[in-house]
This record gives C-alpha cells, sequence and structure tokens, in this order.
C-alpha cells in the first residue's frame, strides 16, 4: 500500500512524495496522482525517500510520467536517499532514462 500527497509549490512545480510500497496492486492510483500533477505542473519531483519497495509497474509509470512530462516541455525529477540507486532503476539502463537525485533541495534545484 501507497500513501501519494501532492505539494503545488508555486507557478509550474509540484512535489508528489510517496510513502510505502509501489507494486501492481496500487499503481493505478500513482499513475493517476503523476496525471493529475502534470495537469497542473510542467515539473514534478517525486520523492521515493519513504517507498520501501517499487516493482516493474512502478517503474514503467515513473518512465512513463517523464515522457509525458518531455512532451509538454517539462520534467520529472526522482528523489533517491541511497549513495547508489536501487537495481531496479539501474536495470537496463533506466537509472539513465530518468533524472535521480539525492535530495528535494537537489531534485527541486535541478527542475528551476
Amino acid at each position: 500500500m501507497a500513501e501519494i500527497t501532492t505539494e503545488p509549490l508555486g507557478p509550474g512545480t509540484a512535489v508528489v512524495a510517496v510513502t510505502g510500497e509501489i507494486t501492481f496492486s496500487n499503481v493505478a492510483a500513482l499513475d493517476r496522482q503523476l496525471a493529475l500533477a502534470l495537469a497542473e505542473a510542467t515539473h514534478l519531483v517525486v520523492d521515493l525517500t519513504a517507498v520501501a519497495f517499487i516493482d516493474s509497474s512502478g517503474l514503467s509509470t515513473l518512465l512513463t510520467a517523464s515522457a509525458r512530462a518531455r512532451e509538454d516541455g517539462g520534467t520529472v525529477a526522482l528523489v533517491l536517499t541511497q549513495d547508489e540507486p536501487p537495481s531496479i532503476f539501474r536495470f537496463r539502463g533506466v537509472d539513465r532514462l530518468l533524472a535521480l537525485y539525492p535530495s528535494r533541495e537537489a531534485a527541486l534545484a535541478a527542475v528551476s
């Protein structure tokens, strides 16, 4: 189960914070929340620091949101506090397709 909150941060930017696990059983809620956030903001920071587990469906949802944002001239920046991204983000070079940052501040600076 995941808890998802969205915090608008001014014109064109929002933070989506996720807590818990992102799995096939709840990824539709994340997809909806990201789509709603992207309808209101060009740039998103997705804070995953409180996510204990993410499966491939969650990763696919993040990739899709990133592609949607790019189509509209925006970005999706992910916050992961680990020194090295979890192995699922390194799978087939996905870590090179997504913008990964070690802190919310670094991600916000990148999308500003």
